[in-house]
């Protein structure tokens, strides 16, 4: 046989791999009540069973299923816990297949099933009148139920103490419903438009809550946005939320993108290690580069203020080593007869190992530089995330208001986000960990719902156990003391020398419980002698404080010095966030002279986190 007969004869006689059996359901979640139909692939029958995601034992005996069309596998009881399953396969023949397929058990009580507006376009001073749908999904009557018409409202963030009240409109006030009943409502006047001379986007919101806990929502639903032109105006001229530039005129914009780096940056003859610019204070630094042109270099470095601080001529060096620095921003300028370039470094106070708790994906954006100066001088640095995110634009997403299945897909769109966002830092996969706990709803899991057997029900995921794949716990109670024992896990299992939350009085409910629930566990971890009493904490700012009382802590500001480099890689990594307007802030790009040189939101150091204990109780 010729070479090139044999090796015609390996394209085409190569064996194929094994396909591993799969159970597909033809859901990613069930509401209670409902069945679980599956189909097989990779195999034409098998015995499939279904445990409880984190349990050994199956719920029920092993059924049969045969062929790739979907059959019923499993009647989900009314009373069944909410949360992951998975879906184990026998084979004949072979050994058993764990989790070979899985899905979510959901528990919907009420639903907002359509809001519909009578207008795309409305001019000021319009009325609206939306018709609006809510349903009982339950088995049971369920009274004092509250309809309200607002604006758009992410219902767990506080106003601003400056904010005027946010209007809403109640359409329904002690509403009664029995097991499965709808009702419709027809709202004259639901709200007036009110706008200026420019075209503008407005959106409206419907909360289906409890009239005597109105921190119980059962269920909320976002309006698809409609347009406000002023007269005569046949055409929007604004675009909606969805598209990188609001308006055309953004689009010169695009400039930035062609002149990124300062020309005093750029060089076709000296070469700098851009990899490595965040460096510890304290320690000898050492900064490759290359010189092509063999001419003698000088090299200078200066201050944040431009000052000259140090000089040096280099012939053949390989790199400029610099003796321990202080904490600051330092540029590096190396000079020849016909060239020069400079690097900015930045020089900080870095901890021996980091720890940081975010209430949402996206949140590790106040913290691109703490985290890239960890990587670059490895040390090592884990990131948890209490939510999933499943409320923070998903309607937006979807252009359609979130049910279960939705929010939850969201939700894993969120954690894939962070994995990229973070993996552009240099964080890798193993290093991240996700709670899966329902967004919006940790200040109810801190006052309400404190122990497992009483766990919060979520309003978009409708789950009271996290439902998430991956998430670190699986089934975490979404309660109290089950995420606090799951924070004190990471804590021991790490032992950080620097933990970094969010502030204690946020106006975002879970930003502030973040903190709470990491303060707890490591007041507790100290009371048990598992925690050094020194262990830094640093808390940042995102939303500002909340209304009503304050924590009593002691905070101190917190400055980390960013090199351009660093805060290149910190504006990048914002941009993997799509859903959380992420090509929006691509459309914004800001030039490298003109980044921040520090974390983009303000940091403080909390002096006396293991006082004041009990200070945040109901």
């Amino acid at each position: 046989m010729t070479a090139f007969l044999w090796l015609v004869s390996l394209l085409f006689f190569v064996p194929a791999q094994e396909v591993r059996p799969a159970a597909v359901t033809d859901q990613p979640t069930y509401n209670a009540g409902e069945s679980v139909r599956v189909r097989l692939a990779g195999v034409a029958q098998a015995t499939a069973s279904i445990r409880y995601a984190g349990a050994q034992i199956s719920l029920a005996p092993g059924v049969k299923v045969t062929g790739d069309e979907y059959a019923v596998l499993w009647n989900v009881p009314a009373d069944a816990r909410t949360g992951r399953y998975e879906i184990d396969l026998a084979v004949s023949g072979k050994p058993a297949i764990r989790n070979a397929g899985g899905f979510a058990v959901h528990r919907k009580v009420a639903e907002i099933t359509s809001v519909d507006l009578d207008k795309t376009f409305y001019a000021s001073g319009d009325p609206v009148n939306p018709r609006v749908v809510v349903r009982n999904l339950s088995g049971s009557k369920l009274d004092h139920l509250r309809v309200e018409f607002t604006g758009y409202t992410i219902p767990w963030i506080a106003p601003l103490p400056d904010e005027a009240p946010r209007w809403k409109t109640l359409v329904a006030d002690d509403l009664s419903l029995g097991p499965g009943e709808q009702k419709e409502f027809r709202i004259d006047k639901a709200a007036v438009v009110q706008a200026g001379a420019a075209p503008v986007v407005i959106s409206f919101a419907v909360v289906l809550r409890d009239s005597r806990d109105t921190d119980k929502i059962y269920d909320l639903s976002f309006v698809p946005p409609a347009f406000t032109i002023p007269p005569n105006t046949p055409q929007p001229v604004q675009y909606t939320t969805s598209y990188l530039y609001r308006r055309l005129a953004d689009l010169d914009k695009a400039w930035t993108y062609r002149q990124f780096y300062p020309s005093e940056f750029v060089s076709s003859t000296i070469h700098f290690d851009t990899t490595h610019t965040m460096f510890p204070a304290g320690v000898p630094i050492h900064i490759p580069f290359t010189n092509s042109s063999g001419a003698l270099a000088q090299v200078k470095l200066l201050n944040e203020a431009g000052t000259v601080t140090w000089h040096k001529a280099l012939v053949n060096e390989p790199e400029v080593d610099l003796s321990p620095l202080q904490p600051g921003l330092y540029t590096v300028l190396i000079e020849t007869p016909s060239a020069s370039n400079r690097l900015e470094i930045g020089v900080n106070n870095l901890p021996k190992s980091l720890l940081i708790f975010c209430a949402h994906e996206d949140d590790d954006t106040a913290h691109p530089g703490i985290i890239r100066a960890a990587i670059e001088n490895h040390i090592p640095v884990h990131v948890i995330y209490f939510t999933g995110g499943d409320a923070g634009g998903c309607e937006r997403f979807y252009l359609h208001t979130c049910d279960a299945a939705r929010a939850l897909n969201f939700g894993e769109v969120r954690l894939n986000e962070a994995r990229g966002s973070l993996g552009h830092l240099g964080v890798p996969t193993e290093d991240i960990a996700f709670l899966g706990l329902p967004d919006g709803g940790l200040g109810q899991i801190w006052y309400e719902h404190r122990t497992a057997s009483d766990p919060y029900l979520s309003v978009l995921l409708a789950s009271d156990h996290s439902p998430y794949l991956d998430a670190a716990v699986p089934n975490l109670p979404f309660a109290r003391d089950a995420v606090i024992s799951a924070v004190k896990d990471f804590i021991t299992r790490y032992q950080p020398d620097l933990i970094i939350t969010g502030h204690p009085d946020e106006r975002h409910v879970d930003h502030r419980t973040n903190n709470w629930l990491v303060v707890s566990a490591m007041q507790q971890l100290v009371r048990e002698g598992k925690l050094s009493p020194q262990t830094k904490l640093v808390v940042d700012v995102a939303y500002g404080a909340r209304p009503g009382a304050h924590a009593p802590y002691k905070f101190e500001k917190e400055r980390l010095f960013v090199s351009g480099e660093c805060a290149k890689l910190g504006q990048e990594a914002t941009w993997y966030y799509q859903s959380q307007d992420g090509n929006h802030e691509q459309g914004e790009i800001v030039p490298y002279a003109k980044l921040p040189r520090e974390e983009p939101y303000p940091h403080f150091r909390v002096l006396d986190w293991q006082d004041h204990a009990g200070w945040n109780e109901k």
